[in-house]
């Protein structure tokens, strides 16, 4: 893997304020703050719903979690959320950067309740068959399923299909969690997209969005932006924060 290039993970890392990264990821991390100040912020919001929403659903009785398009280890993570409601919890990340799941390895996966699966999120058969995830997960009971600002690397009709394929895996009680980036500028969103020379991204609508759970259960208080997702609230904040946010949500499968 070459290092002078960005990379999706490591640019992300880089808007995080990490250290995982190297000058290409931080030099487009820069541009892309320069013409979205927000951006950072929006990116930090993700990573804080995601450990709200692993919380809760740990709340929830859930006991297995699964990391689809897991990135670099972010604070705070999955694991630390899950366990620390109940510290039994199993989580498998998926992630098809090996560096990705070199360092997953190194810092996520030290004991008999996690594992690494070093594959697609596109490829649901493989992922599904993984021996790491099999060995980790049980199917035939609920389990979380986690889309952290993947789906955004999909097109529309992908991260349907995508969703869909896990989701039908899974047992009635699951949970799904995504979450996508969101730009309701035009011209704000072309001026972006045109920059991240990472990997082509795509803005998805809150129809979208919503298409994506098909099937499912929508949690209130339904989708909403990142930063104001309470699981099982009614009464949160209408309408976005910004041009840019995190339009995130869960779902449970009846």
């Amino acid at each position: 893997m070459g290092f002078t290039r960005p990379n999706v993970s490591r640019v992300h890392n880089a808007l995080l304020g990490g250290h995982d990264n190297y000058a290409a990821d931080r030099e487009l991390a820069s541009r892309l703050t320069e013409i979205c100040p927000g951006l950072p912020g929006a990116v930090r919001e993700n990573r804080v719903f995601i450990a709200r929403a692993a919380g809760w659903a740990a709340r929830q009785g859930i006991r297995q979690f699964a990391d689809l398009g897991t990135g670099l280890p972010a604070h705070p993570s999955t694991v630390h959320a899950a366990r620390a409601v109940v510290p039994s919890v199993r989580v498998v990340y998926v992630d098809n950067d090996p560096v990705v799941t070199a360092h997953v390895r190194a810092l996520l996966v030290r004991d008999g309740g996690g594992a690494s699966v070093g594959a697609d999120v596109t490829d649901p058969a493989t992922v599904l068959a993984d021996p790491a995830w099999t060995g980790l997960i049980d199917m035939t009971e609920p389990v979380c399923l986690i889309f952290g600002l993947v789906l955004n690397l999909m097109p529309a009709r992908l991260a349907r299909e995508v969703v869909a394929a896990y989701a039908g895996r899974a047992a009635p009680g699951s949970y799904v969690v995504i979450s996508c980036g969101r730009c309701d500028d035009e011209a704000l969103w072309k001026q972006l997209r045109e920059a991240y020379t990472a990997a082509d991204m795509h803005n998805h609508t809150p129809a979208e969005l919503a298409g994506f759970l098909a099937g499912l259960e929508l949690v209130p208080p339904g989708l909403t932006a990142a930063q104001n997702w309470r699981g099982g609230w009614h009464d949160v904040p209408v309408g976005s924060p910004g041009p840019v946010y995190v339009l995130a949500g869960v779902a449970r499968k009846p």
